[in-house]
Order: C-alpha cells, then sequence, then structure tokens
C-alpha cells in the first residue's frame, strides 16, 4: 500500500519510519558502546510493530506502565515484560497471574509491602516466580524509597515466597523541563551515584543486585554520565517531541512523529485556526509558551486549544497561511498524543506504507 499526504483527511498522526529506524540504531549503539541494556518503554507507542523494530535493534526487554500494555505486547509474542508500575490488590494479582499461565515473564517495579503481597498472591496462583525490583525516589518524589525503607523491602521481598529481588529502578522525571545542560547532566549523575550508593549497601547485606535500571529520553541521550546503572528506560527516543528538542538533546530533524493539520479559518491578520485540537495535539505543556511547534512557520504559536480547534498567534513578520494549507506540529508530548490516536500512518520515503493502529490506547488498567 502506498498513497500520498494529500488523499489523507486532517489531522492525522504521520509516523516517519526512517526517522524511526535511525532514532532506535542510534540509540542501541550508544548503549552498547557503554555496555548499558535497552529496555525501551512502549508506552510511548504503544504499538507491537514499531516494539518489533526496537527488538529486532537489540533491545533485551520492553517495559510497560499497565497490565493491558502487557497483554498488548504478551499477544504480540513478547513475553519479557519489565511492569514499571506498583500493582495493588486482588484483582491485580488475579490478572497478573493469568497473564503469567499465558507466558508472561514479569519483572514488576514495587514500593511497599502491600504491592509485594500483591505480587506474592501472584506468583502463588500462577505458580510461577516474579522478578522484582525497589523503585528508588533519587529526587523526582513521585513513587519511590529513599534511605533505609529501599534495603527493608529489598529484604523483605528477599525472604518472601515466589519473588525474586532483582535489583532497583528510579525513574528522574524532574529531569523534565530543564533546558540547561549542565543542570540535566548534574540531576543524571546525582542519580547515578545515589543508586551506586544502594546497590553497595543491599550488596553489603549479601543482597544481589542484578540489575540497576534508571528510565527517562533525556536521561539516555545523556548516557555517558553514567557510570553505575546496568540499563536504560527510554520511551519518547523512537519518536522524539519537543521536550526532548528543547532539552538539547536531539534536532528537530530527529522528531519522526508529526501532526498533520489544515488552516480552516483566518478571522484576523494575526490569528489562524487548525484543525487539530486538544484532541490530537494533547493539552501537555504549553514550552516555550505553544502547544506544539508548527514546522516551516517561524512566527507561528499554537497559543491555545479548544477540543477541536488550534489557535495560532501569528507574529508581524511571519508567513500568512491561506484556508486550506496544511502543515505539521510536533508535539509537546508525543506519549499522550498517541494516546488519543485509534491509528497513525507510517510513511517511508514520504509515501504512506502502513497504517498502525494503536493497540494499548486507553490502557490504564
Amino acid at each position: 500500500m502506498s498513497h500520498s499526504f494529500d488523499q489523507l483527511e486532517t489531522p492525522f498522526v504521520a509516523i516517519d519510519l526512517d526517522v524511526v529506524e535511525n532514532n532506535i540504531k542510534t540509540m542501541q549503539d550508544r548503549a552498547a558502546e557503554r555496555r548499558l541494556t535497552v529496555r525501551p518503554h512502549t508506552k510511548t507507542h504503544k504499538q507491537p510493530f514499531l516494539a518489533r523494530k526496537q527488538f529486532n535493534r537489540g533491545a533485551t526487554s520492553l517495559t510497560v506502565a499497565k497490565l493491558d500494555e502487557a497483554e498488548v505486547m504478551l499477544q504480540a509474542g513478547f513475553s519479557d515484560l519489565l511492569i514499571a508500575y506498583p500493582l495493588v490488590g486482588a484483582a491485580k494479582a488475579y490478572r497478573l497471574a493469568t497473564l503469567m499461565v499465558r507466558g508472561l515473564r514479569p519483572t514488576v517495579s514495587i514500593d511497599s509491602l502491600v504491592s509485594m503481597r500483591t505480587l506474592s498472591q501472584a506468583a502463588a496462583l500462577a505458580q510461577r516466580p516474579i522478578n522484582v525490583l525497589v523503585e528508588v525516589d533519587t529526587g523526582f518524589h513521585r513513587c519511590g524509597l529513599t534511605g533505609s525503607a529501599v534495603i527493608e523491602l529489598a529484604d523483605a521481598i528477599h525472604n518472601e515466597p515466589g519473588l525474586t529481588f532483582q535489583g532497583l529502578m528510579s525513574f528522574a522525571g524532574h529531569i523534565a523541563g530543564n533546558t540547561d545542560r549542565a543542570v540535566i547532566r548534574r540531576i543524571i549523575r546525582d542519580e547515578d551515584e545515589q543508586m551506586a550508593q544502594y546497590r553497595k549497601n543491599l550488596e553489603s547485606r549479601h543482597l544481589a543486585v542484578e540489575t540497576v535500571s534508571v528510565g527517562g529520553t533525556i536521561l539516555s541521550h545523556n548516557m555517558d554520565v553514567i557510570e553505575h546503572a546496568t540499563e536504560i528506560r527510554p520511551g519518547i527516543y523512537i519518536f522524539n517531541d519537543m521536550g526532548i528538542v528543547y532539552s538539547g538533546s536531539v534536532k528537530i530533524e530527529q522528531c519522526a512523529a508529526r501532526i498533520w493539520a489544515t488552516v480552516v479559518s483566518q478571522p484576523a491578520e494575526n490569528r489562524a485556526v487548525l484543525d487539530a485540537g486538544s484532541k490530537m495535539l494533547s493539552t501537555d505543556g504549553p514550552l516555550k509558551g505553544a502547544y506544539g511547534y508548527v514546522v516551516g512557520f517561524p512566527g507561528w504559536t499554537i497559543a491555545r486549544l479548544s477540543e477541536e480547534h488550534a489557535v495560532v498567534e501569528i507574529a508581524p513578520e511571519a508567513p500568512r497561511p491561506e484556508i486550506g494549507d496544511r502543515v505539521s506540529i510536533i508535539p509537546n508530548h508525543i506519549c499522550t498524543v498517541m494516546n488519543l490516536q485509534n491509528n497513525v500512518v507510517g510513511v517511508e520515503n514520504g509515501q504512506v506504507t502502513a497504517i498502525l493502529p494503536i493497540m494499548s490506547r486507553g490502557g490504564t488498567h
């Protein structure tokens, strides 16, 4: 199948598969040089076709956030998955056990005894072991433990039937929004040193730490700072977005995902309206005062979003649009954009060559 963009109804998301391949290869090659394994986070693309591309380039395993995503990847043949989210409650235990009986070989990150007991219940139901990572809070202050609580939970996992303590996991989400490369690298270095100290403390108690897993695309683009982690979990890198561009990690040309939209109104000289609103672009941001970057139109700022409208403010010196013009937009945060789509189009050499269903969109369970 091969179609031109002109045959497609806007708005739509187009994925440049040539850029995707280069992004995957670049990350994998750099990680190999640093002797880091790559466990890509599939919550970004939510799509087995793209996960296969990552696997074929050398990813050792995949990361998911929720069991819905795990089920989609398992159905596609990916059985070794990191569930980077604390599972809590009998319903989660039963569902995890069901997936394990179907072939899932999970590693799960947790930060509480309650989650540990949920996993223990799942292991007993499935009669299969579960590898467990303790999540460490290195400064993001979301999930994760600090201080002696890390050691105490690791000890408990080690002594819990059906569970295997495998190591540590962290996510330095407080990197996001920084544009100063020195600050970004200082945060990464601080996380790396914290994880090294936790590993040393655990090993002094004769607890083997096989995995030290750190996450995030900005971190992964600065992996030369990392000295102690064993694996990285980038997600956005497969596409990149304006959040990654503004961090100084990539160039616009390395952004594989574009939202195509049409100018449907120009009610004033300094204002235009596009047919891609919050249902396409998401409300993440704004970054630098904009809800996405209009490619090739300097001086255009997506200043406001309604559900079906993007209101563009046009600087006096900027090119003027005509109603019917089509433009492409690089989103601020591609993960939320993908979660809003039923399908995206795959593009090679400027031609649409694939329609890719977003298999785990809306997968919140």
